[in-house]
């Protein structure tokens, strides 16, 4: 069986090719796992392409699911070939996934699922991820990574034309609170990739120096960022998304 990945902004199309059977288990859930890594969540599986499929793979799809639904994410099946459809209904898995007839009925449905997500948030970036990564070989060495620099996922706490404050665990990693805090500390370079989508579809990528850092809750670390290289109009659009936020949370009541 093979996997080809399609990457959008909110989400990845995994299209399996093959006979889909116990040998290739490992191979989705470790794509499942990357795309997790990378801060995806959410994920549709176009299998109109896979022959064959055994209940060891029936299992494999299940545990990738429940592992989205874990990072509050989703994972649903896009036009299943004759043989997966019948296997699928027969077992009674579509009762746990949801199924659709399109790949693009599917990416619809994902999106609705991400945009009603965000209209019952607290606040536009609260809690919205960010994409971090170190570009010096120290630290990429002290997180284990030996090809490229590892992508960290963080969540958003904050966000203007000058900083991004964020926070982040390294519990998932082994590391402390302490090891945390000697990864991003004071006067170092830090990537930084998030998005505001009330201002902007894609993504603001910035190169910052890390101003503070700070324990949060449950172990998780507070880092404020100074942007060091950004585009003038990123830099622009976050000014005035900061000062919106700011009028808009005085003319609310009891403010």
């Amino acid at each position: 069986m093979k996997i080809d990945v399609s990457l959008h902004d909110d989400f990845a199309v995994l299209t399996l090719k093959g006979e889909f059977d116990t040998f290739y288990c490992p191979a989705l859930i470790e794509e499942v796992e990357d795309q997790i890594d990378d801060g995806v969540n959410h994920i549709i599986l176009n299998m109109r392409l896979v022959k064959f499929i055994n209940s060891t793979a029936l299992g494999a799809v299940i545990k990738a699911h429940k592992r989205c639904r874990a990072e509050d994410g989703d994972l649903v099946i896009a036009q299943p070939s004759p043989f997966v459809r019948d296997v699928i209904v027969k077992v009674g898995i579509d009762k746990l996934i949801t199924m659709h007839e399109t790949e693009e009925d599917a990416k619809k449905a994902i999106i609705k699922h991400i945009n009603q997500k965000e209209l019952a948030g607290d606040a536009p970036v609260e809690q919205q991820k960010v994409l971090i990564t170190f570009s010096d070989d120290v630290r990429n060495q002290m997180l284990g990574a030996k090809k490229r620099a590892k992508q960290l996922v963080g969540t958003m706490s904050n966000v203007d034309g000058n900083h991004a404050t964020f926070t982040w665990s390294g519990s998932k990693d082994g590391i402390s609170a302490d090891q945390a805090r000697q990864l991003f500390f004071a006067g170092s370079d830090v990537n930084l990739k998030f998005q505001v989508k009330m201002i902007k579809k894609g993504f603001f990528e910035t190169v910052n120096k890390i101003d503070s850092v700070e324990e949060a809750d449950g172990g998780e670390i507070r880092v404020t960022a100074k942007f060091d290289q950004i585009r003038d109009a990123d830099r622009a659009a976050l000014s005035q998304f900061a000062e919106d936020m700011a009028f808009l949370k005085q003319q609310l009541p009891g403010k």
